[in-house]
């Protein structure tokens, strides 16, 4: 008996959730106001986008090389899995590779994720709680950074894994759950195994609340890992045929266990030295860091301890959520930085307001000073990114509003490129897309520590040789700040020689990044 589920109860609670949902205001306006919200920062008034920065410009380019018909894994170098770049792909196919064509991506994507979480927050408290998470969520995280890299898209579906086995753990939810962990792996391959553990150790602990058989948990887990690997090898069985399990397996996992920095174990860097005017900001993303390290083991261990108190569908509800937003703690806790610890806040957020909901007499002075604290870092947002000095540019992917400090090395290059013009950004990515420049090298970035592989600097001067490569824009700022070979080595070195015989420093900008033309 402990086996059954009332599964009749659980369709009529839905269907009426459901049918309360269609008649409530609330969730059309919020995703109105997430839409405005979010338009307002990625564009000007009244529809210039700004040229966006941060690691969603690699998988841009990467995105732009595969509508040129060049091949992922094979002619340009990847080490996470496709699954973002054949997102842009689609949707520069369908509507151009244009610079608003991105901004609208990034636009829709925390849309979503906001409308999810929403969607979550209702199942766990009321819904002016839930609204007051989903707006925390948008923008508190997600606005931050609007950054629109695969740490977003993989933590969707992770999301809408752990949604679907919330009412109950049938055969057929976890078949679903798995398969969209298995979409979640081909879009960050840690996120979706984060996503199975989370799963595994719920399924394991609705078995020792005495709430499942052995044999039933056993069953589930089975189609739980079944599922995940089918969906997984099914969406990546065209790279695997095309390039090899060991190659495939080298660039997703040995490459980055290896190679990839990871000296930010538990601690992110904050900008240092700290002034005044990033006081605010330090002060935001130190209690968002705080409360990751700190509300999931005191959630769940509240939850063992109440476990034959709460409500079964409650108490899952609860537990599934926790244990994901842990597991995917975990997953980055060896190369932490901003973007990863945003990914993995949404579940602390719920869970922070469920909390709040529980405090009684105190949680209306926390409700409001949250909403305070929303709507001053709003403004304080939407402020300053249509104040801070820019300039409009026509640009070849479209007219975008960029930096003042950018403007002088689009304006240099707009008059000495044409779109199509083969080009290597030694230390970045975000001028291929905008200038419509094509790279003629296999990696899109030159680091002087263990991120560039020597073999990697070797192929990149044969290419460079064979295709004749007109400028090179140098960065030696950037690599004065990244890390340094593990053996004190350099292995750039090869590099510059090359560099320095071939080419000649023509131009240099106002911050410090130069401009090398072929003799």
């Amino acid at each position: 008996m402990l086996d059954e589920v009332p599964q009749n109860e659980d369709r009529r609670l839905e269907a009426s959730g459901d049918l309360q949902q269609k008649k409530d205001w609330i969730q059309p306006l919020l995703l109105i106001v997430a839409s405005l919200y979010l338009y307002v920062n990625l564009f000007t008034f009244p529809n210039v986008p700004f040229l966006l920065l941060g690691d969603q410009n690699f998988f841009w380019t990467y995105a732009l090389r595969m509508l040129h018909g060049e091949r992922l894994y094979q002619d340009f170098f990847q080490f996470t899995p496709p699954g973002v770049d054949l997102v842009y792909l689609a949707f520069f196919r369908l509507l151009g590779p244009h610079i608003w064509v991105t901004n609208a991506v990034v636009l829709l994507l925390g849309v979503v994720l906001c409308g999810v979480c929403f969607h979550l927050a209702q199942r766990l408290m009321e819904r002016r709680l839930a609204l007051l998470a989903a707006l925390l969520f948008l923008v508190y995280v997600y606005a931050d950074r609007l950054d629109a890299t695969h740490h977003w898209f993989s933590l969707l579906a992770a999301l809408c894994a752990v949604r679907v086995v919330m009412p109950a753990r049938t055969l057929p939810r976890i078949a679903i759950a798995g398969a969209l962990l298995g979409i979640a792996s081909f879009l960050t391959q840690t996120t979706g195994v984060a996503g199975i553990l989370a799963l595994t150790a719920s399924l394991a602990w609705e078995h020792a609340s005495g709430r499942r058989s052995w044999r039933t948990t056993l069953k589930q887990l089975i189609l739980l890992c079944i599922a995940f690997g089918l969906a997984w090898t099914v969406l990546s069985a065209p790279f695997i045929a095309h390039v090899g399990w060991k190659q495939l397996w080298y660039l997703q996992v040995t490459y980055p266990q290896n190679h990839v920095s990871t000296r930010e174990f538990l601690l992110p860097q904050f900008h240092r030295p700290l002034t005044r005017s990033l006081l605010w900001e330090q002060t935001l993303r130190l209690f968002l860091y705080l409360l990751l390290l700190g509300i999931y083991p005191p959630v769940l261990w509240y939850l063992w301890r109440r476990r034959r108190e709460v409500p079964a569908p409650d108490l899952m509800q609860l537990v599934l959520l926790s244990m994901l937003g842990l597991s995917l703690l975990l997953e980055i806790i060896t190369r932490v930085n901003w973007n990863r610890l945003y990914m993995a806040s949404m579940p602390a957020i719920l869970l922070l307001l469920w909390s709040v909901a529980r405090l009684g007499k105190q949680r209306r002075h926390i409700s409001a000073a949250l909403w305070i604290v929303i709507a001053s870092v709003a403004a304080g947002q939407v402020w300053s990114r249509q104040h801070t000095p820019h300039s409009i540019a026509w640009l070849p992917a479209g007219k975008a509003a960029v930096s003042t400090q950018s403007t002088e090395k689009f304006s240099w290059l707009l008059q000495h490129t044409r779109p199509g013009d083969l080009f290597l950004q030694g230390q970045g990515s975000d001028l291929y897309l905008p200038l419509e420049l094509r790279s003629a090298t296999f990696v899109d970035y030159l680091w002087n520590n263990e991120v560039t592989r020597p073999e990697y600097v070797a192929l990149t001067l044969q290419q460079m040789e064979r295709q004749q490569v007109k400028y090179i824009l140098w960065s030696q700022r950037l690599l004065s700040d990244s890390e340094q070979h593990s053996d004190g080595q350099d292995s750039l070195d090869p590099f510059r020689t090359f560099m320095t015989t071939r080419y000649r420093r023509v131009h240099v900008f106002a911050n410090g990044d130069e401009i090398w033309e072929r003799r």
